[in-house]
């Protein structure tokens, strides 16, 4: 069965048994489809929806918001938010839309999922896009611990006494992390603190401000401290066999840092590797994102050609 939805409002799909609804988006017509993951988790998908611009010329574009944020139901279930009942969500989303093969796009915890999806469900992909994500996250979290401590010492020292203490919502420790985030997830181009700071204030951190309850439970208290239960998730040493075609995008100054990445593109059999030198974690709001949507479309339309 498919199911169509609007672009100027959502439409609602259950997903599971217990009747859990979540909402989606659709622009665009063709054969093609390009299915957006959005990260977290417990984010929504309005940062990515510029990646509705491409919903045109036989490509359709579906995103949707996850089980527990968004305009999606937020059941209060703690043993929903596993990423093994993500992947079910996906393949529901998927089958009863009756969308066929696709190219699946990941950005962040959204590429985790994607991983994990293709992995268990590898006959459902034409291809692959792995948006600042990484197949580690205990090498994620190491990545970023080597952020916190290229800190000046003093701020170093702030956060390591807030989280020796179990403080974290000290205002000091507050300030150092969103300092963190104004140089890593949501950059300024050109770079300069004040400004970044204030374009962080008004882009990104708003996104944050209603994040569903799976962001807690899976990842931790904010972007620079894991401690859920996706701590030991690592699929690295599976990456050879995901055959898909795939894409991996990458800002320079990313929190998941770009080694992280580089191994990830090295290790998948058939992929392609974007650096963009100016961005971060949220390449798809900064600067260069005219280029990044551009990327993205010439790799699916390729990706597409190849396994019609």
């Amino acid at each position: 069965m498919s199911v169509r939805g609007r672009a100027d409002q959502p439409t609602r799909l259950a997903v599971d048994g217990a009747g859990h609804e979540i909402a989606f988006w659709e622009w665009g017509e063709g054969e093609e489809v390009l299915l957006g993951l959005h990260g977290g988790p417990g984010l929504d998908h309005r940062y990515i929806e510029r990646l509705s611009r491409l919903g045109r010329d036989g490509l359709r574009v579906i995103l949707y918001d996850q089980l527990g944020s968004g305009q999606s139901d937020r059941p209060d279930d703690p043993s929903l938010w596993r990423i093994e009942r993500f992947v079910e969500e996906v393949e529901a989303v998927r089958t009863r839309l009756g969308l066929g093969r696709v190219h699946l796009f990941g950005q962040s915890w959204g590429g985790w999922l994607a991983l994990q999806y293709a992995l268990d469900h590898p006959e459902a992909l034409k291809s692959l896009v792995l948006s600042n994500t990484s197949a580690s996250i205990p090498d994620t979290f190491k990545g970023m611990v080597r952020l916190r401590a290229d800190l000046p010492s003093d701020e170093f020292a702030i956060i390591m006494h807030a989280e020796g203490q179990g403080d974290t919502d000290d205002p000091q420790y507050t300030e150092v992390i969103e300092r963190l985030y104004a140089t890593h997830l949501r950059r300024s181009t050109p770079f300069g603190f004040p400004r970044t700071l204030d374009e962080y204030r008004d882009i990104a951190a708003p996104l944050l401000e209603d994040i569903g309850p799976a962001y807690r439970a899976m990842w931790g208290p904010h972007e620079f401290l894991c401690n859920g239960n996706l701590i030991d998730w690592d699929v690295t040493g599976r990456l050879s066999e995901i055959t898909t075609p795939s894409l991996v995008l990458c800002g320079w100054y990313d929190h998941l840092v770009l080694d992280i990445q580089r191994t990830m593109a090295d290790a998948l059999p058939d992929s392609e590797f974007v650096i963009f030198g100016h961005s971060s974690h949220l390449t798809i709001l900064e600067k260069e994102a005219h280029a990044y949507l551009a990327v993205v479309r010439d790799f699916v339309d390729r990706a597409g050609q190849r396994v019609s």
